[in-house]
């Protein structure tokens, strides 16, 4: 995946612009091949005239590769928007993770229920795989990926809690990080609508 060009752009304002672009070569594209058909119909009997026909259709050409390299360019941008949605949605996804995460681990203690207990530890491998991932998007602001450590730290801190047992701590733990992935959430929501 490509870093984004410009952070200063937006990716709408890119997707408008790479649209007006090849709204104007289609334009010129029309009018030359326009032009071209009127100095086919003269080059039947003058040569000179066919050279320039020939130069018409080279210019036809460069304009309608100029069109497909516009066209790939809205393709990456809808790749980019691609990958940000998908990055929101895992980053979404932890908030539920981390809550499902203290029930688990509450009936697991309440219940003494050990199959809590293996969906536990299965839960807390998806949380922090898919917060290292996070970690590692290149898409990241550097505000992104600050508020991702910091719910990192919090989500360890969370752990020890459950750890010691200390479940007044680890529900308060639990709903700090809640917060704070959700901050990450709104970030992420933000890189989307800057870019």
């Amino acid at each position: 995946m490509q870093v984004l060009e410009s952070q200063s752009q937006s990716l709408s304002k890119r997707l408008e612009s790479l649209i007006a672009e090849i709204e104007r070569s289609a334009k010129m594209a029309k009018m030359v091949s326009m032009n071209a058909s009127v100095i086919a119909v003269r080059s039947r009997t003058d040569s000179s005239e066919a050279f320039a026909f020939e130069a018409v259709a080279s210019q036809i050409m460069d304009i309608s590769e100029a069109s497909l390299n516009r066209i790939e360019g809205l393709r990456e941008i809808l790749r980019e928007m691609d990958s940000l949605t998908s990055i929101i949605n895992k980053a979404g996804r932890q908030r539920m993770l981390s809550q499902r995460y203290m029930k688990l681990a509450l009936t697991a203690r309440l219940a003494g229920d050990p199959q809590a207990s293996a969906d536990q530890q299965k839960l807390r491998q998806l949380f922090e795989t898919s917060l290292r991932e996070l970690l590692q998007c290149p898409l990241n602001s550097q505000q992104v990926t600050q508020q991702l450590q910091h719910t990192q730290t919090c989500w360890e801190s969370f752990l020890q809690s459950i750890e010691q047992n200390d479940f007044e701590a680890a529900t308060q733990k639990n709903e700090i990080v809640l917060t704070e992935m959700n901050k990450a959430v709104v970030l992420y929501e933000k890189l989307v609508h800057d870019k």
